[in-house]
């Protein structure tokens, strides 16, 4: 309540003061007394509690501004001991901070033995700690460098385009003297090894690099593209192939000079003289392979894809076939396309030298049994060619599921590979009717020579590449690249003496199947481990004519199914090879 005096004051008289200014300035007055208080304590300079270490040689002093920590009254009594064991060793001196103590520490190693020394009773200090910190350092494991291996995967993929990187120039260029290109064309025409072999030709890096440049094919029609075989890639425009479309002589003329050329490769892989070749048509992609290739001991062929149609017609040739990659797939003698035991398979099939016969008779009985069944129910035998009708549809529609896809390769080896060769030749569909590539007959294509064949260079272009500011030589290969081409290349570049490069690879997708089928050699279970060291071994001598060296017809001829491996990329380093 506010006290106010009347208008008319008297001289000597004074205001009242209202309570809420009064304790206002009673607030003030005890803020300026704190304030004081604490610039006279500072001034003062009262001492602060300090703490003064001695070991040794060495003083340590700790600043603390808080009084003391009370004893703990949990503790036990031989703690209690040691702690006033220590304590009387300390003796209270000058002052500096925590930091100074530890860099102290870390740079005299000395102070740290006798500090180590000293305390050798006492739980924990900074020596302690430190060279803890120290011998965890040392026993980390370091970690381990990527280790390549020391030999390259084989790799059946047929290549469209091949890329080389290197930091350093290779020691090759695109650029051919005349020397260099007589010399590489005839070392791979003779199948000379010029780097190993004593010869009067050239064998700088140029001519060797072009010797592995090359390839054999047939047909060569060079208004056309013949590889890859896809009709999208080809012109669209008929008039380029009209010619050979409204012409039946030119056709027949085509067709039989291939077929000389074809039977002329098959001989020679018959001979070994002849390590692989592949029949490129337009709706699949076939690999012949020599025997002893790959630790296979017969004449072997892979052929993809397929279709249901083409394999019924396999089926009524007689050529036995399987399907490495289809789930649970068996012979076409053990079973339909389906997968389901008939009748008619089992009695057609019973010559088959790995049937056991027994088997074939209670095949036989079953399905006899099952007629006999249906007949004694009263069904008649209209009804039953109808039910028969129906289960063959569904055994169409199962197997088409597999149809132009690469789990739809077949495995064909032994006789039933030159029983293929006679239905290739034979084949009508092998040759498109219609399109751009109208009555043109399959590309072949051959690491050696054959009839008709004609001398193909791959096309090679040089550059400099640069990556943010790193610069790369780059080399581009396109053309038909066969399997032996990147092994045969990655040696001449290891005899440059380059220590570091990488490939990248494009591949042509349908042919990606001839390496995950890994050449078929899970259907050899009756060959040992020990007895495929011996075939690999008489492959490679059979098979010394070939056109291979010989360390590059050891690579192919490795049983080791795990070595076949598809490759898109491979480093070299460290005297390695990475690849994915």
């Amino acid at each position: 309540m506010e006290i106010k005096m009347a208008n008319t004051k008297s001289p000597g008289s004074q205001e009242w003061i209202s309570p809420d200014q009064m304790m206002r300035m009673h607030r003030l007055k005890m803020k300026k007394r704190a304030l004081q208080a604490r610039m006279n304590r500072t001034s003062n300079g009262a001492p602060k509690p300090s703490l003064n270490i001695t070991i040794g040689n060495l003083e340590i002093q700790f600043n603390t501004s808080q009084s003391q920590k009370r004893k703990n009254p949990f503790l036990k009594n031989d703690t209690s001991k040691k702690l006033k064991d220590t304590n009387d060793k300390i003796t209270p001196n000058i002052d500096t901070s925590t930091d100074s103590v530890l860099f102290e520490l870390m740079k005299n190693k000395s102070t740290i033995n006798k500090v180590e020394q000293h305390n050798s009773n006492s739980n924990l200090s900074f020596t302690s700690v430190l060279s803890k910190l120290e011998i965890n350092e040392a026993t980390l494991p370091q970690p381990e460098e990527i280790k390549g291996e020391s030999y390259i995967p084989i790799d059946w993929t047929l290549n469209t385009k091949m890329r080389f990187m290197s930091p350093k120039p290779f020691a090759w260029n695109g650029k051919l003297k005349t020397s260099e290109q007589a010399s590489g064309t005839t070392g791979f025409v003779r199948c000379l090894d010029t780097g190993e072999q004593e010869t009067t030709l050239d064998t700088s890096p140029n001519a060797r690099f072009h010797q592995c440049c090359l390839v054999w094919q047939h047909p060569s029609l060079p208004w056309i593209e013949l590889y890859p075989r896809s009709a999208g890639k080809v012109s669209s425009s008929l008039a380029t192939n009209s010619a050979i479309t409204n012409s039946q002589f030119i056709k027949d003329a085509l067709f039989s000079e291939w077929t000389e050329s074809f039977r002329s490769l098959f001989h020679l892989l018959r001979a070994r003289q002849c390590p692989y070749f592949y029949v490129c048509a337009n709706t699949f992609t076939a690999l012949f392979r020599a025997a002893g290739i790959c630790g296979v001991s017969e004449v072997h062929v892979l052929l993809t894809p397929t279709t249901s149609g083409f394999r019924q017609l396999l089926k009524q040739g007689d050529i036995e076939y399987t399907m490495p990659l289809r789930p649970n797939g068996k012979r076409r003698s053990d079973v339909t396309e389906s997968g389901y035991d008939t009748l008619d398979s089992n009695i057609s099939n019973s010559h088959d030298r790995n049937e056991n016969s027994d088997d074939l008779k209670n095949d036989d009985n079953e399905d006899e049994d099952e007629e006999n069944l249906l007949e004694s129910l009263g069904i008649e035998d209209s009804e039953i060619r109808k039910i028969n009708k129906y289960q063959k549809r569904i055994v169409l529609e199962k197997e088409s599921k597999v149809d132009a896809l690469k789990q739809s390769l077949v495995f064909v080896k032994g006789v039933d590979a030159q029983a293929l060769f006679n239905f290739l030749i034979n084949c009508k569909s092998a040759v498109a009717v219609t399109g751009a590539l109208a009555g043109v007959p399959p590309t072949l294509l051959a690491p050696v020579a054959f009839h008709s064949a004609t001398l193909k260079s791959l096309k090679v272009r040089e550059s400099v590449i640069r990556i943010d500011s790193d610069k790369f030589y780059s080399l581009e290969i396109k053309g038909p690249i066969l399997p032996h081409v990147l092994p045969s290349l990655c040696s001449l570049i290891k005899s440059s003496k380059l220590e570091e490069f990488s490939i990248s690879c494009a591949q042509l997708a349908s042919t990606k199947s001839f390496t995950e089928a890994k050449h078929g050699s899970d259907l050899n279970t009756s060959d040992e481990n020990n007895e495929k060291k011996p075939q690999s071994v008489f492959g490679q001598e059979n098979l010394s004519d070939c056109g291979f060296n010989s360390e590059l017809l050891s690579h192919f001829c490795h049983p080791d199914s795990s070595r076949i491996c598809n490759v898109e990329s491979l480093t070299y380093s460290n005297n390695g090879y990475i690849w994915t």
